[in-house]
């Protein structure tokens, strides 16, 4: 792999010296300019470009804010190179690293300040952080709340760095309350300012505390305001994190990179959790209900129906002389039948019905809202279409029927769910003993 380059510019040669052998022990190539202008000239010539440029900012003719500048400005240019230029990262190495400063090269976009004298390493650190970041959030999103420009490119340009590529930015609270929503809650970190025209950054943290699907999701506050009381406010309204502007931008980056480590690992657990509890509930070979779901679930509609008076109606289904496809068949070619069964059921059920296993080679179905006749009708649509099924797994082809028994809370007056379940099952016998791979109503 090609390694990166850095363009170092500072009228020291020592600082130079110091600069290229601790990037150079890394691997780093180090294109070194005295000056500003000489800097322009390799950038205009430079093929391919450096990776990133790092900048002092006292020098002189022409000082590191503006040469910074004129890189920027190249954005605006109909030459592709000189935009390709003015993207580029930028660092500051001074010994003049003060507010001013900063905040001066914050509205040029410059990425970091690294203050002279510089410990060993640092220069490293900083620049692996920016072009070599060892953690990732790949298909992770943040909105961003802001509205100055300058502050939401450093800060999308941090999270960019760490693998996010949805990024949302608004530039004031109400419109991040119609994101949100637009977005059903796909939102890991929020980023916003305290200061913004109509809703502020405190009330619309309360708001969308008070949203269950935001709960767990990490609310960073960064803001000029530095009176106690209103940062106290912002954890009171909820906020995670604060920073103050000016922020230094590493220790904004390792913040945010703490952030996101406990949302990934809170989303982790969360899908954990569903897995467990999807375990829990369905049967592991069909992917239907499994009877312990079910049971549960037939308890709580039973008692619903029976109060609102609504239709409950219970489908009890059997496959037809099962144990012989497992005796001449084997057991593989028996759960290859029972899960291609339970796709019929999952592709005729309706979005209130309640598909399960209720035993081997047996199936039941709890539908709200459905009359007797309904109930019928939907087991005959069941019946037809596993008579129509033929089984093949590329040795053997199989017709497999089924029997079905049909049952009803309130036309057959089930004074239990229990009983439901069992006149269902009297329908079912019935159905049996009329030859099988037919439909029965209790009661008819």
């Amino acid at each position: 792999m090609q390694s990166k380059s850095i363009l170092v510019v500072d009228d020291s040669s020592t600082i130079r010296k110091i600069i290229q052998r601790e990037l150079s022990s890394e691997d780093y190539e180090v294109i070194l300019a005295k000056n500003g202008m000489e800097a322009l000239a390799m950038l205009e010539w430079a093929d391919p470009l450096p990776d990133l440029i790092s900048l002092d900012i006292d020098m002189p003719h022409m000082n590191g804010l503006e040469l910074c500048a004129k890189i920027r400005a190249g954005a605006d240019s109909d030459n592709e190179k000189k935009k390709l230029i003015a993207a580029l990262p930028i660092i500051f190495v001074s010994a003049n690293d003060n507010i001013e400063n900063r905040e001066k090269g914050y509205e040029l976009e410059v990425i970091d300040f690294i203050s002279k004298p510089f410990v060993p390493g640092k220069m490293l650190s900083t620049i692996n952080n920016i072009l070599n970041s060892r953690e990732q959030f790949v298909g992770m999103s943040a909105l961003i709340v802001e509205d100055s420009p300058f502050v939401t490119r450093i800060v999308r340009n941090i999270l960019s760095r760490h693998g996010l590529k949805n990024i949302f930015e608004v530039a004031d609270g109400a419109q991040a309350l119609e994101l949100v929503k637009e977005e059903k809650f796909a939102i890991d970190i929020i980023i916003t300012d305290y200061i913004m025209p109509g809703v502020s950054g405190e009330e619309l943290c309360r708001t969308l505390r008070g949203i269950e699907a935001l709960e767990q999701v990490p609310i960073f506050f960064i803001s000029s305001v530095t009176e106690k009381k209103t940062i106290l406010s912002f954890f009171k309204s909820g906020a995670s994190d604060y920073l103050p502007k000016p922020f230094i931008e590493e220790e904004f980056r390792a913040r945010i990179v703490t952030h996101l480590r406990n949302r990934q690992y809170t989303k982790e657990l969360e899908l954990l959790n569903r897995k467990f509890q999807y375990q829990a509930e369905h049967d592991a070979l069909t992917g239907v209900y499994n009877r312990g779901y079910f049971q549960t679930a037939l308890s709580a509609r039973f008692a619903h129906c029976r109060y609102t008076n609504e239709h409950l109606g219970c489908i009890l289904i059997d496959l037809d002389y099962f144990k012989k496809v497992n005796d001449n068949h084997g057991h593989a070619y028996g759960d290859l039948v029972l899960k291609e069964f339970a796709s019929i059921l999952i592709n005729l059920e309706r979005t209130s019905d309640i598909a399960a296993r209720y035993g081997g080679e047996e199936f039941v179905i709890l539908l709200s809202g459905a009359n007797l006749a309904d109930c019928a009708l939907i087991a005959e649509q069941i019946r037809s279409a596993a008579e129509s099924l033929i089984y093949n797994d590329g040795t053997v082809e199989l017709q497999v029927t089924v029997s079905v028994g049909v049952a009803s809370l309130q036309e057959n007056q089930a004074n239990s769910p229990e009983k439901l379940v069992s006149m269902a099952d009297e329908a079912l016998y019935k159905a049996k003993e009329k030859g099988r791979n037919r439909v029965e109503v209790f009661g008819q």
